[in-house]
């Protein structure tokens, strides 16, 4: 740990922090105990680390803060829960740092969780308990829960052909984000209260902001399932690379309508031209929009808050734009057409839209 504290110091500062329903038996003892009312514990794991997921300095000088850190491991985690159809009912949470965070740091961090949880409309997930460690970055690995309420979960695999494709939530605005963090600011010195530069407008903070705190749209993945859904996962390795996820499993092919996908292109043409990137890219290709993407009965009423990007059909497994494969469709429009974030694709060179700061991807 830290200089100038202990770990019982650290857990402390963490456990003054946190605040969430209770469960059965929360941290304190070798185990938490979680309730698992209809028998079906629905279960994901996420993990954020330094330098892979974020920067502690921008080169945009933005300083990355523990209540950031600690909003974004359980935004996306209930994300995926949300995915499935089910509702959050608790997390662990286990935060390795270096030698150089301080408790301050570490108490934004406890904020951050606290906030998601409450902000983001999960009141009935209890923080369960959790580990510290040390480590030569800043690392935390959050495991969510969930329960179903007596319901099917909503797999990836139940796309039939004639569904409707819908979205849930913005597209795009996440990576633009992460361009405009990576960007440098014309004054490093002049920073307003939000540790965002002065000269950042309000269409570029909220890029910023769908970034580094992340909000789903929690029980709309429940709503899906009740209003007649078949498939669905959470958009967070991009628009094209997650629909390709649904047509492989579902065995369909996903017809994408560009208009439709693109209708909120033109409130990321700020970030666009500061980055030089087309808004397309980042709709398409961007990652950690946590956006839902379900494939509804088409005869059923989509709930409110959704919007049509699309089709489903029969054939072999496929995604399609405008009825262009979609690496050819996405060519034509830019000259590096993105198919989504791969961590490991990134590292080695290959294609991919950057969902994340590693030093050595491709954005």
């Amino acid at each position: 740990m830290s200089d100038g504290f202990t770990e019982q110091d650290l857990i402390g500062t963490l456990l003054r922090g946190y605040r969430s329903v209770a469960p059965i038996l929360g941290p304190g003892d070798d185990a938490g105990i979680l309730a698992v009312p209809d028998g079906q514990l629905v279960t994901t794991v996420d993990t954020i680390t330094e330098d892979q997921d974020f920067r502690r300095i921008w080169p945009c000088g933005y300083r990355t803060r523990g209540y950031d850190v600690g909003w974004k491991s359980v935004a996306q985690n209930l994300s995926d829960i949300n995915a499935m159809g089910a509702r959050p009912t608790g997390i662990v949470t286990s935060l390795s740092l270096p030698a150089d965070i301080d408790l301050e740091w570490v108490e934004s961090f406890a904020g951050g969780v606290s906030d998601s949880l409450e902000q983001l409309g999960a009141h009935g997930c209890a923080i369960v308990g959790g580990d510290v460690g040390r480590g030569r970055e800043i690392s935390v690995t959050t495991t969510a829960f969930g329960t179903l309420d007596g319901g099917e979960p909503m797999l990836r695999s139940g796309a039939k052909p004639g569904d409707v494709l819908a979205v849930c939530g913005p597209l795009g605005f996440a990576a633009a984000g992460l361009a405009v963090l990576e960007h440098p600011t014309d004054d490093p010195t002049a920073f307003s209260d939000d540790g965002f530069p002065d000269s950042w407008s309000a269409s570029l903070r909220r890029a910023v902001m769908a970034q580094l705190r992340p909000r789903p749209r929690l029980g709309a993945g429940a709503e899906a399932r009740a209003a007649g859904g078949h498939a669905m996962l959470d958009i967070s390795d991009g628009l094209i690379q997650d629909a390709g996820r649904i047509a492989e499993a579902s065995n369909v092919i996903i017809q994408l309508d560009a208009a439709a996908c693109l209708a909120e292109a033109a409130q990321l043409e700020e970030p666009a031209r500061l980055a030089a990137i087309q808004p397309s890219r980042w709709i398409f290709g961007g990652g950690e929009a946590f956006a839902l993407l379900t494939a509804f009965d088409a005869a059923s009423e989509m709930p409110q808050g959704w919007h049509q990007v699309g089709r489903v059909a029969r054939g072999a497994p496929s995604v399609e734009v405008d009825g262009t494969l979609a690496a050819v469709w996405l060519a034509r429009i830019s000259d590096s057409a993105p198919t989504g974030w791969d961590p490991f694709a990134a590292r080695t060179g290959g294609t991919s839209s950057g969902r994340q700061p590693d030093p050595g991807a491709q954005r």
